[in-house]
């Protein structure tokens, strides 16, 4: 059995939203912090990828909800790896609340890029071996999403507060900047059952593009050359 990563933490003013739950974008942080730190654990870490100029990315990301957690709740992060498939890891994560029942599932695609070329990097090359294992019930993340037409259009910009560590603008500032167009009254109300998130390629650091977004066939949907986004509510 491959092993698990595991973090029990109590949610602070500083992962939820003025609504007190648990921000979307947030959860995509702990999913990625969680990943980065089994990789240390797998000795697979920082001294094998960062420092070599070695990127983790994620290319495809799927979320399916029964919850959102709250403020000053107590949740459990459950991270492991499934098959490696060459280029890509698979990843799985699960929330618990504090009784171990389910209140998330994560699954996600990750890669990595070199950071010179920013082009994908051979892991096999790099010696980066994850040793994971599929399992009935994972989520699979979308491929690929189709396209439709979206009646709103906004520019969005890789400004400062938006680029990461690695020089863009990672999944998490994605889906923030896609939940800021739909302003406070449909947030208080928006209950999200499902996310699926395709991302393209980068946004380098001062990028400015445009958005097209709206709602079709009951989901909000957010496009752009870069990334997609849609959520099902």
């Amino acid at each position: 059995m491959c092993s698990e990563f595991r973090k029990t933490m109590r949610l602070k003013a500083e992962h939820v939203d003025c609504f007190r739950r648990l921000r979307l974008s947030v959860l995509m942080r702990l999913f990625q912090e969680c990943c980065i730190a089994h990789t240390e654990e797998l000795g697979m870490g920082r001294a094998k990828t960062l420092d070599r100029g070695l990127l983790w990315v994620i290319n495809t990301e799927t979320i399916e909800v029964d919850r959102l957690p709250e403020y000053d709740e107590e949740i459990t992060l459950i991270c492991r790896p499934g098959k490696t498939l060459h280029y890509f890891f698979p990843r799985q994560m699960t929330v618990l609340d504090k009784a171990g029942k389910e209140l998330i599932r994560v699954g996600a695609l990750w890669s990595l890029i070199s950071e010179q070329t920013r082009q994908l990097a051979d892991p096999g090359e790099a010696g980066i071996i994850i040793n994971g294992e599929n399992r009935p019930g994972d989520i699979q993340p979308a491929l690929s999403l189709r396209e439709t037409e979206l009646p709103f259009t906004a520019s969005a910009a890789a400004s400062w507060s938006r680029v990461d560590i690695n020089g863009h603008v990672n999944n998490a500032a994605c889906m923030d900047m896609a939940l800021d167009l739909l302003g406070f009254e449909e947030l208080e109300k928006l209950r999200v059952s499902k996310v699926r998130c395709l991302f393209r390629k980068e946004i380098p650091a001062g990028t400015v593009f445009g958005l097209k977004w709206g709602k079709s066939d009951g989901a909000w949907r957010f496009r752009s050359e870069y990334f997609i986004i849609e959520m099902d509510a």
